[in-house]
């Protein structure tokens, strides 16, 4: 989807109207202008300001409709577990005999039973690798997938970031756990234009 995205804004580009007199201003909408044309409003003939594409209906809800068939699945196993499942382990529990002892072994040696060690804790993150190609690293930030160059970001890629942090040095770009940055990169710092999303909306951040 990174690719494709690419490609869309190789071909085109994408701005708003700042005309306060143009009706395609008022309504905010975001214009599509072809690469090699002028990138100027179709209406008023004004200069636009450059702006990420819109979103499509999938990237808005895609996670949405994800969690909802998710939850469906789990219901229909629930229920289905409950009126064939749930008979058969009543009827094994009413068949088991119960057995009672009621002697009671005098002079009996009691034995010491061994105790069993806690199974140990594993991080489950994975453990840092130099990589050189596409992965997947974690950061002391977030979490990176993309173009790698000895374990750093190195080329085209994207953050989710889980902790606040600065996108470039300035104080109008912070991100918040959530949000995700996409763009390029060089010896694991932003090098190039790239899109913030944060609270369904997107952003042009250059550093």
């Amino acid at each position: 989807m990174a690719t494709s995205s690419r490609g869309e804004r190789l071909r085109y580009r994408y701005g708003l109207c700042l005309n306060d007199g143009c009706s395609k201003c008022k309504s905010k909408e975001v214009q599509q202008i072809a690469a090699r044309k002028e990138f100027i409003c179709s209406e008023c003939g004004k200069p636009l300001r450059e702006c990420p594409p819109p979103m499509t209906f999938w990237q808005k809800n895609g996670k949405l409709i994800i969690a909802a068939i998710i939850v469906a699945v789990l219901a229909a196993i629930g229920i289905g577990y409950g009126i064939w499942g749930g008979d058969n382990d009543t009827k094994a529990k009413k068949a088991e005999p119960t057995v009672v002892n009621d002697t009671i072994k005098k002079d009996t040696v009691a034995v010491d039973t061994p105790k069993v060690k806690e199974p140990v804790k594993v991080d489950p993150k994975p453990i840092k690798k130099p990589l050189n190609g596409r992965g997947t690293v974690y950061l002391d930030y977030g979490k990176y997938t993309g173009d790698l160059k000895n374990g750093k970001p190195h080329g085209y890629g994207k953050i989710t970031y889980t902790t606040t942090t600065k996108i470039v040095n300035s104080k109008d770009f912070v991100a918040n756990p959530g949000d995700t940055f996409e763009g390029e990169f060089r010896d694991g710092r932003i090098s190039g234009q790239g899109y913030w999303t944060h609270d369904g909306n997107q952003t042009v951040v250059k550093p």
